[in-house]
């Protein structure tokens, strides 16, 4: 009698379990798929701009040396100053100029975003965001979005 009352609590922990797996996956699908949505707004300039329209210079100045301390190290593998920079069109002798710039003194990723403003007017924080992703900085979106939050 022992047995098959543990055997029937043990089919009901596993079944509970199993039930449990369901819902977790459920739950699951539901933050897969605000991912997915988050990735189709990251992915069309449009609906960014939309989201945020504010200029680049909009900017708080903290989170712009954040953006710089992770964008300026120069690195081997993935995307820094110079992949941003190419991306929005600067030519090869700029980007060699900025990469003898002395980072204590002056960010060369600061220095791009000043340059891309200035040449632009009309840029956004969006803008901003949108090309970061297409980089593949999604620390840098990630740090965008502690102050600007994507809906």
């Amino acid at each position: 009698e022992d047995i098959d009352t543990e055997s029937a609590l043990m089919e009901q922990l596993h079944q509970s379990r199993i039930a449990g797996d369901e819902e977790c996956s459920e739950g699951d699908n539901s933050e897969e798929e605000e991912e997915e949505e988050e990735d189709k707004v990251l992915r069309d300039p449009a609906k960014l701009n939309d989201i945020f329209p504010m200029p680049l210079y909009d900017v708080p100045y903290n989170l712009l040396k954040d953006l710089c301390y992770m964008m300026d190290p120069l690195v081997a593998v993935g995307a820094d100053f110079t992949t941003f920079a190419a991306k929005i069109g600067f030519c090869t002798t700029y980007i060699r100029y900025l990469k003898a710039l002395d980072i204590k003194k002056n960010s060369p990723f600061e220095e791009v975003l000043k340059v891309w403003q200035d040449s632009a007017p009309d840029t956004t924080i969006g803008d901003l965001i949108y090309l970061l992703n297409e980089i593949q900085r999604i620390d840098a979106v990630h740090k965008l979005r502690e102050i600007y939050v994507i809906e």
